[in-house]
Order: structure tokens, then C-alpha cells, then sequence
């Protein structure tokens, strides 16, 4: 079985977020008999520690990322007759679409997984209906849909009708061995609090900033002590470092940049309680990265958290506003018994979620799709 992933994205987890997250440990757990290739773009900066993470007897193909028309020559002249299945993770409005097509000749198999919606990104209307044209074209033909959750499928996707017969959820998972082995990192603060994430809107990154102002103005004795550390960069970086400097935050947060996955991880076990205050998460990595380490995790009520997130049970669901997350924080920092409580209640349910048996429900899914059987809605 030769598997090929397309995607426009880094690789690097830390660079690429939950797609990279997924792609690499899919190839990781996966049986050996499987053979992967990467179809991705092209960044020198990342090439020495992308080789580092996925095995050697996986293809890298890299392709040129100059330019839209380099682009499209790019994926016009690969070849697609040699593997059995073709998974996009990402849709080909673009440059990847000679790939997508090509398939047709070559009678490849395409499966696609969907991991964010596309209007989280696209505002303009024009672009919208081109969106949402070609899912329903081309959705014809795709053999197999991936949702990660049920938020995706009956929100994203129930408006697609080509999609809804051969939609297949298979939830995100993460790596427990590996959290759990990995050394931890103390951070300061009594209690501390970790963002990890790309600072974007989407993230909530300002509602969590605005929510320590208001704790820094209105807190208690409680809440003294409190300071967030935030991993990761992005377009609203200098915006946030500004707002911190602006409001006197400098003693409260602590920005660290985007860090090595073992960095990560080697916080997300120092950390005393893990904020996801996103305004869109299809699913939430994150959580379950906090959820692995032994953590409690604040998070906003949407997408896909509630699925893996339970309020009062191993963490605090809340609406996105910093008065809310403001609240949440208080409520670990008047309690600290919930923080040990919430913790050990993760250890138990993220072996739900653990990224060996859903790697395998990847192969079941690869497996159908070649031999022609069908499988249940929820792998």
C-alpha cells in the first residue's frame, strides 16, 4: 500500500499546527508495511528538522513555492500513477488542482480530510462562491471524507451534499508515551497558565491577554500570584507584545516564540493549568496535548472541545470573552484542588485518545477505500 499526503503546509508540528500534528504521526504509527510519500512546499529553513521527525524510508517531495504559476507547473508534473491513494489535506482551489485531476487518468484514489473550514479564511465573496462550488464539483471524486469531529461534520460540511454518504469521522490523537516521557520544564507562577498556539484571531490569543488585564485591575489575593506563558508566534505577535508593554503585564506574561515539540511538551507538563480560549477550533490538539500531560485545561465552548473537554470534570468550558476566561483563572486559583483533581480525571480520558489504535483506523479507512468495503460512520 503506497500512501501519498498532500499538503501546502509545513510538516513541522510547531510550524504547521494540527495537520503537521496529524500527518506525522499517522506515518508514525502506522504498520511498516505501509509506504509513505509527502507532497509539501518547499522551505529550506525547515528541511534539517524535517528530516529529523519522519522516518527515512519517507519520500519528502517538496514543491516549488515561488509562485502560483511555479506552483502549478510544480504538481503538473508529478506523477500519480504509483500510489494507491492520494490524501489531500487540504483542498485544491489552487495550484494543487492538476494533482487532483490527474488522479482521474490515473484511476488514483482520493481521500481527503477536512480539517478547518474555509471561511475562517476567506471573507470575499467572490472567493466563497468558488469555494464553495468546487466542494460540491469536486467532491464527486473523492472516495473517502476525514472529519475530526462531529462539530466539522454537522456544521463545515453538512452543507456539501457530495460529502455526506462518504464522511467518516476519525478523531485527532496524540502521542501520551511521548508527553508523558518527556522532562518537564518548571515555569513560574502560583498558578501558572500555557497558551499554546499560533497568534492569530481565531486563537482568542487578545481575550486571554485582556482577561489577565482584568486580573491585574480586579483580581484578588488569590489571583496574585498567577502568570501566563504564551508559545508561539504569528500575525498578532507584535500586537500582543505591545498590549502587555502598554498595560504593565511585563511581570504576568512571558512570551517564548515557537519552540521544538520536546520544549512544548516539556511545558505543557510544567504548567499548571492549559488555556485554549479559541473563537474556532475545529478540534483542539492543544487540549489534548494539556489533557496528556496530567493538566486542566480551560477552553471555549465550540467546535470540537466539547467532545474531549468536560466542564467540571477535567477543566472549565466557558464562552469566548476575557471576563469569562478572567473567571476561569480565579476559580483555579481559589481552588488549587481542582488543578491535581481535573488532572488525574485527564490521565484517565486521553487514552481515548491515544495516537496508536487511531493511526490504524487510518489504515482501516486506506484499506476500504482499496479493497471496496464499507466501514461505520465513526472509526
Amino acid at each position: 500500500m503506497h500512501i501519498c499526503f498532500v499538503h501546502t503546509g509545513s510538516l513541522l508540528p510547531s510550524k504547521g499546527g494540527g495537520i503537521a500534528s496529524v500527518i506525522n504521526n499517522i506515518v508514525k504509527f502506522a504498520p511498516a508495511k505501509i509506504d509513505f510519500s509527502l507532497f509539501t512546499v518547499y522551505d529550506p529553513t525547515q528541511l534539517q528538522e524535517i528530516q529529523g521527525l519522519y522516518p527515512p524510508n519517507v519520500k519528502i517531495e517538496y514543491i516549488n513555492r515561488s509562485g502560483f504559476f511555479e506552483g502549478f507547473l510544480s504538481y503538473l508534473t508529478k506523477k500519480v500513477d504509483t500510489f494507491d491513494i492520494l490524501h489531500f489535506h487540504v483542498f485544491p482551489f489552487g495550484r494543487e488542482l492538476p494533482l487532483f485531476l490527474k488522479t482521474r487518468l490515473s484511476q488514483t484514489n482520493l481521500i481527503y480530510s477536512h480539517h478547518i473550514s474555509m471561511e475562517e479564511f476567506y471573507r470575499n465573496k467572490l472567493a466563497l462562491g468558488y469555494y464553495y462550488s468546487s466542494f460540491n464539483s469536486f467532491g464527486r471524486m473523492l472516495k473517502k471524507v476525514i472529519a475530526n469531529s462531529w462539530s466539522i461534520v454537522n456544521n463545515d460540511l453538512a452543507r456539501f451534499r457530495n460529502f455526506q454518504e462518504k464522511t467518516h469521522i476519525i478523531r485527532n490523537g496524540v502521542d501520551v508515551e511521548l508527553i508523558r516521557g518527556t522532562k518537564k520544564i518548571a515555569l513560574e507562577g502560583e498558578p501558572s497558565f500555557l497558551f499554546v498556539g499560533h497568534l492569530v484571531h481565531r486563537k482568542g490569543i487578545d481575550n486571554l491577554l485582556e482577561a489577565f488585564k482584568l486580573l491585574s485591575t480586579h483580581g484578588n489575593k488569590a489571583t496574585r500570584g498567577a502568570m501566563l506563558h504564551i508559545v508561539g508566534s504569528g500575525d498578532l505577535e507584535k500586537q500582543c507584545k505591545g498590549y502587555v508593554a502598554r498595560y504593565g503585564l511585563g511581570e504576568k506574561v512571558r512570551f517564548w516564540g515557537s519552540l521544538p515539540e520536546s520544549m512544548k511538551f516539556g511545558m505543557l507538563k510544567g504548567a499548571d493549568v492549559i488555556v485554549v480560549p479559541s473563537r474556532y477550533e475545529p478540534f483542539g490538539i492543544v487540549a489534548l496535548e494539556g489533557m496528556a500531560a496530567g493538566k486542566p485545561v480551560i477552553a471555549t465552548n465550540i467546535g470540537g472541545i466539547p467532545e474531549i473537554i468536560k466542564n467540571g470534570i477535567n477543566g472549565i468550558l466557558i464562552n469566548s470573552s476575557s471576563s469569562l476566561i478572567a473567571a476561569a483563572i480565579t476559580s483555579f486559583c481559589e481552588r488549587k484542588e481542582l488543578i491535581e483533581e481535573y488532572g488525574r480525571n485527564n490521565q484517565e480520558a486521553v487514552k481515548l485518545f491515544d495516537w496508536k489504535p487511531i493511526a490504524h483506523s487510518y489504515v482501516r479507512l486506506y484499506d476500504s477505500v482499496i479493497h471496496n468495503y464499507n466501514l461505520p460512520k465513526v472509526l
